[in-house]
Order: structure tokens, then C-alpha cells, then sequence
């Protein structure tokens, strides 16, 4: 772990914006020409796309796992924390991505999911109770107003080296480059223009991304591999 900022510009990383400008490019092409198509043939439930998205957020839960016991013996127990929190919540939201793999093995709903959730489906983000949609309010609203926070905010007064700085050096939680901030705000209003109901998927599919980004290449966060 390295207390000090790395605010430059990897070749992987460049790959990657690469990688998301080409899916979002052919989503927006498709959903213009074919909307149809763009929703049952480009962006299907446990489609490609989903199925990787699940699998880059799972992939960064197991680095962030691996690099815990690598470096267990060097770091005070507030890694410790830093590392389960983030192993838990990758895990969790991968998860939740592919329904915890009911349709996959083919597994029913019990009796609370199908009267609860949205699409009869094994998972919390479709559930709506009590006339609340906890996809809109959690997952829709409450992410978007955390990334905002976490990934256009939190890195430049980090970068600074300020009292904020100082305190999530002690956490030793993975903080954005400035410019993992900039691209995802400029791929999400890209997304958003695309003319189907679907496009969320898209944000999915960056934000899996930006998992791998995050534990990889974080401006505290030494690269294993440039």
C-alpha cells in the first residue's frame, strides 16, 4: 500500500476507456437503429455483457482478497477492514448482477421474492416494498450521489494532501484518480443519451470496469503491473 497519489495515465487504464467507448458506442448504434435488438439480443438478462459485468466485479473482489493476505503482515488491521468491506460489497453487488445465479441453475423464487420483486427474480435491487422501488431509491439514486461524491470530489482534496488525505491514508481504502472521475462522468452522459430504457445496462457494464480500475490503479494503490 503507498500513502503517496499516482494520478497518471496507465496503458491499461487508457485500454479500458478504450473498451467502454467501444460497448457504448455499438449500444448507442444499435438502440438508434434496432431498439429491439439493442434490448434482447445486445443487452439480454445473463447475456455477455451482464455475465461480465458480474465477472470484472467478482474478479476485483478476489484481488482485493489476494492482495489482503499478501500483505496482511505489513499493514495495521484498519486494511484489515478496508479490504473485507470492499471484498463484501464486490461480492455482494456481483452477485446480486446475475440473481445469484437462479436463472443460470435453473433455481425458483420463494414465495417473498415473487410477491416483493419486480421480475420474480432472487435478488434485492428489484425488490419493491411498500410501494418503494429500492432499485430507484438505493441503487439508482443512492449510487449515483456516492459516485458523484467518490469519484469527482473525494480525489482532488485527496490529491492536496490535506486532513482528508491524511484520514484515508489510515483506512486504507482505494481512492479514484481524477481521471477515473472525469470518464465516467463523461461515459455516463454519453449513456444516458442512448434512445432505450435499457441503456442502464451500459452504466453496469462501466461500472465493472471501474471496479477493476479501482483496485488496480488507485491514486494510493501501487500497480503490480504497468
Amino acid at each position: 500500500m503507498d500513502k503517496g497519489t499516482r494520478t497518471d495515465l496507465t496503458l491499461v487504464e487508457l485500454l479500458a476507456y478504450g473498451v467502454m467507448l467501444a460497448v457504448v458506442a455499438a449500444g448507442f448504434y444499435i438502440a438508434t437503429v434496432d431498439e429491439d435488438y439493442f434490448r434482447n439480443t445486445f443487452i439480454p438478462e445473463d447475456g455477455l455483457l451482464e455475465t461480465g459485468t458480474a465477472a470484472m466485479i467478482f474478479a476485483a473482489g478476489v484481488i482485493v482478497l489476494l492482495r489482503y493476505f499478501r500483505e496482511r503482515g505489513t499493514h495495521p488491521r484498519a486494511f484489515a477492514i478496508s479490504s473485507f468491506v470492499l471484498v463484501f460489497v464486490f461480492f455482494f453487488v456481483a452477485g446480486e448482477e446475475i440473481s445469484w445465479g437462479q436463472r443460470i441453475f435453473g433455481i425458483e423464487s420463494g414465495d417473498f421474492f415473487i410477491e416483493n420483486n419486480r421480475q420474480n427474480e432472487t435478488n434485492l435491487h428489484n425488490l419493491e416494498v411498500y410501494g418503494v422501488n429500492l432499485n430507484k431509491l438505493i441503487f439508482s439514486k443512492g449510487l449515483v450521489t456516492f459516485l458523484v461524491i467518490f469519484y469527482l470530489i473525494v480525489p482532488h482534496f485527496f490529491k492536496k494532501r490535506g486532513k482528508l488525505h491524511d484520514k484515508l491514508s489510515k483506512l486504507y481504502f482505494p481512492i479514484p484518480k481524477p481521471h477515473h472521475g472525469f470518464f465516467m462522468l463523461f461515459i455516463g452522459i454519453v449513456i444516458d443519451q442512448i434512445p432505450s430504457s435499457k441503456r442502464g445496462e451500459l452504466n453496469e457494464v462501466c461500472l465493472g470496469i471501474f471496479a477493476l480500475l479501482l483496485v488496480l490503479y488507485a491514486q494510493n494503490i501501487k500497480a503490480r503491473k504497468e
